[in-house]
């Protein structure tokens, strides 16, 4: 890769897309060595905005327990990139607020393992009390914690009868008795939603009678109810008179073990990448597996089931991935590009999360310290396994590694449309390797292309596909996405 030099000739600078050299010499910094940004304007401010939402959603979720205290504990657990450090915001964006809101929920679960067929009727609500004599057996169905009901209620008899009952009236009338027990007993995670949606329309009414300085503008985003496929119950507002995103997701903590699967050496992933990189030698992983797997997995209501969620193991992870803070720097410019340069050009089809699974990998795959020793190097090693990852179609859940953010299950005609973009992300990826400070000035428009001829090879293809497939792009970026098929609510499962 080249160094990083200076800034273009004078004369070289085209149109810009954002915000101008201002930017780039600010990710070009980012990239030499720490910012000491503690005395910025803009880092006060955003400090004052976090401490101001986190004290409004403390209120609400202290008003939400009041009304269910059975039901909610008045917690509310700020996870992502808001509580993880490299958080990146566009100039026209507004900040963007994830919490987990845990519910009270004492019964045991006990993972026996994934499902890889279909069930004819899932379970989704997870019995609760004694409905089900503890632990109660959930199987994991891609990200989705399910119960299956026909082995619960059928798996006394089918003991009985040796796996071939004579099922009576009297047998089918106590199955169908148990069957509307387990079915009143469930907690189910569109009824939790909603009754965390009804909680905090109340709890809004209080706060606008008596509001605090600086928030103004604030009010739910799903004003006439949820759906069973709302992500969330979701609020907007105003925090000194910038636009902020708040989602409230119901959560279980502390029921489910970390995956025995986790972490697993042996994968067709991996060893497509071992054929490439042969003769490289994996070290250890620069964390402690044993404290990884203490913090344990959560379950999030999402979509009309319960599932996985490790939003608070990443955080462990990002503590100890990075004392000195250069995998952030590398990783907070990859999102910066993605988020000002990628997404408008080709829709959001690479996103925040996808990135910081990239870190996760490489940090894996290359724990030795020359791979990060600069920011620039921390920036290469992040590219090699994000080219990797769009060349191969292939960047599994670093938690689940069964799972592929790359494999979507949608229609033939979005799938071809993500194939076109996932190409176009790739030679980007390729051409930023060449010359990262020269993809910079390019992407933003400050400079025609210059440099050493793979470069200059690599940026002439790029723009040739960018303009054969335009319509292509665009019409992925107006597609309305079919039924539950969001990145993070259907996965691969092989």
């Amino acid at each position: 890769m080249a160094g990083i030099s200076g800034p273009p000739e004078p004369g070289a600078a085209g149109e810009g897309l954002c915000q101008g050299p201002a930017r780039v010499q600010e990710l070009l910094a980012g990239l030499r060595g720490p910012v000491r940004t503690e005395q910025s304007a803009p880092r006060r401010a955003r400090e004052r905005e976090s401490r101001a939402v986190q004290a409004l959603v403390g209120r609400l979720m202290g008003r939400v327990h009041e009304s269910d205290p059975r039901l909610f504990t008045g917690e509310a657990l700020l996870v992502g990139s808001q509580a993880q450090g490299p958080h990146v915001q566009a100039e026209s964006s507004c900040s963007d607020y994830d919490f987990l809101v845990p519910i009270q929920f004492c019964t045991p679960l006990l993972l026996l393992g994934s499902l890889y067929r279909k069930l004819f009727a899932p379970k989704s609500g997870l019995p609760a009390g004694d409905s089900v004599g503890p632990p109660v057996p959930v199987y994991r169905w891609g990200n989705k914690v399910v119960v299956d009901y026909n082995q619960l209620l059928l798996g006394d008899l089918l003991e009985r009868t040796s796996g071939d009952p004579d099922l009576t009236a009297a047998d089918v009338a106590a199955i169908d008795r148990q069957h509307a027990q387990l079915s009143k007993s469930s907690i189910n995670p569109y009824a939790v939603m909603s009754q965390l949606w009804e909680g905090v329309q109340a709890a809004l009414a209080e706060e606008e009678r008596d509001p605090a300085a600086g928030i103004s503008n604030l009010r739910l985003e799903n004003t006439v109810g949820l759906t069973p496929i709302s992500p969330a119950v979701q609020l907007s507002l105003e925090v000194g008179g910038r636009a902020v995103s708040i989602d409230l997701v119901p959560t279980i903590r502390g029921k489910v073990d970390m995956s025995l699967e986790w972490p697993r050496q042996e994968l067709s992933w991996l060893s497509a990448w071992g054929d490439r990189e042969r003769g490289t030698v994996r070290g250890k992983p620069p964390w402690n597996v044993e404290e990884i797997y203490g913090a344990g997995t959560d379950l999030v209501a999402k979509n009309s089931y319960w599932r996985l969620t490790f939003s608070l193991v990443e955080t462990r992870l990002l503590a100890d991935i990075d004392a000195d803070g250069g995998r952030r720097r590398a990783l907070r410019v990859l999102k910066q590009v993605n988020t000002e340069q990628w997404a408008p050009r080709y829709g959001k089809v690479l996103t925040s999360y996808h990135l910081k699974m990239v870190l996760f990998w490489a940090s894996y795959l290359y724990p030795e310290p020359q791979a990060w020793a600069t920011g620039l190097d921390a920036l290469g090693t992040l590219l090699k396994v994000l080219e990797f990852s769009l060349e191969t179609r292939q960047l599994p859940s670093y938690f689940l590694p069964s799972l592929n953010f790359f494999a979507w299950h949608r229609t033939k005609k979005e799938n071809a449309l993500r194939d076109v973009v996932l190409e176009a992300l790739w030679r980007e990826v390729r051409l930023m390797r060449c010359s990262p400070e020269q993809y910079l000035w390019l992407s933003y428009g400050l400079a025609q292309p210059r440099g050493p001829e793979p470069f200059l090879q690599r940026a002439r293809e790029l723009e040739a596909f960018r303009v054969e497939h335009r319509q292509h792009f665009e019409e992925l970026k107006h597609l309305k996405l079919s039924f539950d098929t969001s990145l993070f609510s259907e996965l691969d499962i092989r």
